[in-house]
């Protein structure tokens, strides 16, 4: 018998309805607005926004990814790069923020000034460990110390601009004992050695201040990164041996497949979960079937499998649905999956991903069961995603491109071809077109978050996990007409 989810839907009836089919019915508030926690989790990582940015190559990179955990939630890496390019990201990510940075960037003494420099922008950071053949910590050099003489600039070496009296704390200091001496003494990098002298870390002044109280951490307090990946482990041994690599640095890996509801696939992904430590989020599927196979079918490692991510052909930018004839709208599909997790497996994590058109959308999609969601739509045109800002008759824009659309898939290398019909290279499934440039992603965030909010008040609902429980309707073409701004002078 179908679950209350599905019946809300009257997916039970044969319908697959979308997010402008329903509406939330009003229910009663018996708290105030600032006591409403949007706050999740997926497995064992906590959120304090129900939001992620979408694995797509004009959406996350380092960038957004950082900014996306430092706001409270999730931005998943794109994999349409080389391995060696995936691994330069996520080390970004990792890098951002931290209570000890572990991978310290260092330089020798006799490295040039332009190198240093370089190694600075690279890294995007603002000074560099100078350190001896056995590791062990001589110096300091910032970008501050950087001449404004050009002769030296281009000849002199680091040695010569360092700071040598280096003060440093000893392995296993504590938070508050490091802030202690990062304002004793007025620095702002304080290196961590261990019994030999020789450095083990480096905690920075940016990473112990409380800025953004509502950052999505490790363990370890660095951000949480995730990245998209194939559902097949990769044939050369060199990519497999940077593979390996990668995974020291990523939390949560996302299985990156228009369907994944196919054997070669599954079987692919069991290889990859046995061989590295991680958690795993599986996707994308649509149906109840679907999740249920692989709740009840497959032998995954069920502390690494945390969540499943569903929709197909709902994005702004996907003609899968068209192009096929095939797909499962995000609020039908996530109907479905929250059915089959219900039963067979409460604990497991639901993503819906795609088709949000409106902020009212979001709302619509916990009240099917979703724990987050995810969108590239919304994120494109800020300033941290990919790409240069355009204008076009005036307006400023940025390019976003669906990853089956010609211009993804002719990017050098085989990455993208295996999240649709391999063998069907030549069939487009998505499209590239201009976004409205909206600047910083805090502000989308403020809006997407302030929509979830007001949902919940008006639906009487004080988390996320309540909106499981309200009542939803489904509205004609008239009545979503009537819903939105009408019978004006001018345009709205």
């Amino acid at each position: 018998m179908p679950g209350n989810y599905r019946k809300k839907i009257l997916a039970d009836q044969g319908w697959m309805h979308a997010f402008d089919d329903v509406l939330i019915k009003p229910g009663f508030t018996s708290f105030d607005p600032n006591e409403v926690d949007i706050s999740t989790s997926l497995g064992p990582y906590n959120f304090s926004i129900p939001i992620m940015s979408a694995a797509m190559d004009t959406v996350t990179e380092e960038r957004m990814a950082i900014q996306m955990a430092l706001l409270g939630g999730l931005g998943v890496i794109h994999r349409n790069c080389s391995f060696e390019k995936r691994l330069e990201m996520v080390k970004k990510v990792k890098r951002a923020r931290g209570y000890m940075v572990e991978n310290v960037a260092t330089v020798p003494p006799d490295c040039s000034i332009l190198e240093a420099k370089s190694r600075m922008e690279q890294f995007e950071i603002s000074g560099l460990v100078v350190a001896d053949d056995q590791q062990k910590v001589i110096g300091v050099v910032t970008s501050r110390d950087l001449p404004f003489d050009k002769k030296m600039m281009n000849h002199g070496l680091v040695k010569d601009i360092m700071t040598k009296d280096v003060i440093t704390g000893k392995e296993g200091i504590t938070r508050e004992a490091a802030a202690e001496l990062l304002y004793k003494h007025r620095i702002e990098k304080l290196p961590i050695v261990d019994d030999e002298c020789k450095l083990v870390g480096l905690i920075t002044t940016k990473d112990l201040k409380p800025d953004f109280p509502k950052a999505s951490l490790d363990k370890r307090g660095r951000l949480l990164c995730a990245l998209a990946i194939s559902p097949v482990m990769p044939e050369k041994k060199e990519e497999i041996k940077i593979f390996k690599e990668i995974a020291q640095y990523v939390d949560i890996f996302f299985v990156d497949v228009a369907d994944f509801y196919k054997k070669k696939d599954i079987e692919g992904v069991k290889e990859i979960m046995d061989n590295l430590n991680a958690s795993f989020v599986l996707g994308n599927i649509g149906t109840f079937e679907a999740a249920e196979f692989l709740l009840t079918k497959v032998d995954y490692d069920r502390d690494k499998f945390i969540a499943l991510k569903v929709g197909m052909g709902s994005g702004s930018i996907c003609s899968t649905s068209i192009q096929t004839g095939v797909g499962a709208p995000t609020l039908f599909a996530t109907a479905q999956i929250a059915d089959a997790i219900e039963k067979y497996d409460p604990k497991m994590g639901l993503i819906a991903d795609g088709g949000f058109k409106n902020l009212g959308d979001l709302p619509k999609a916990f009240t099917v069961g979703a724990d987050m969601i995810m969108t590239g739509h919304f994120f494109a045109g800020c300033s941290e995603s990919p790409g240069l800002v355009d204008t076009i008759q005036g307006r400023k824009v940025k390019v976003y491109r669906g990853m089956g659309s010609k211009e993804a898939r002719f990017v050098e290398g085989d990455y993208i071809f295996d999240r649709y019909s391999k063998d069907m290279k030549t069939l487009p499934e998505g499209v590239s077109d201009y976004v409205p440039f909206v600047g910083p992603v805090e502000g989308v965030i403020d809006q997407l978050t302030t929509g979830i909010k007001n949902g919940m008040i008006y639906a009487g609902a004080q988390k996320i996990k309540d909106m499981k429980d309200v009542e939803i309707g489904i509205v004609t073409v008239s009545g979503k007409v009537e819903s939105e701004p009408h019978d004006l002078v001018g345009k709205w």
